[in-house]
């Protein structure tokens, strides 16, 4: 059995990349998997062609968000910048 997050307080944290043409789309699809996980966009990347985005969910939702990752990454470029589990503070 998987830990939750009020076991251990850790969150899955990652980091993406789209171009940003695509990222309403990214932004469409978490609030419609409402609950999954929350996200912003990284101040510095509102000047370029991109939207780096910050995600994070509680560890038991990691393998969803993940899978829901790799779905995006079908329909259009997505680089997942980083990832890692993190402490919340």
């Amino acid at each position: 059995m998987s830990q939750t997050f009020q076991q251990t307080k850790q969150l899955y944290y990652t980091r993406l990349r789209v171009p940003k043409d695509d990222a309403y789309f990214v932004y469409f699809t978490f609030e419609a998997n409402e609950g999954l996980c929350f996200y912003s966009t990284v101040d510095e990347s509102l000047r370029g062609q991109y939207r780096d985005i910050d995600v994070k969910c509680a560890v038991e939702w990691r393998e969803t968000l993940v899978s829901l990752i790799e779905l995006l990454k079908i329909n259009m470029r997505l680089d997942v910048l980083s990832s890692e589990i993190i402490s919340d503070s």
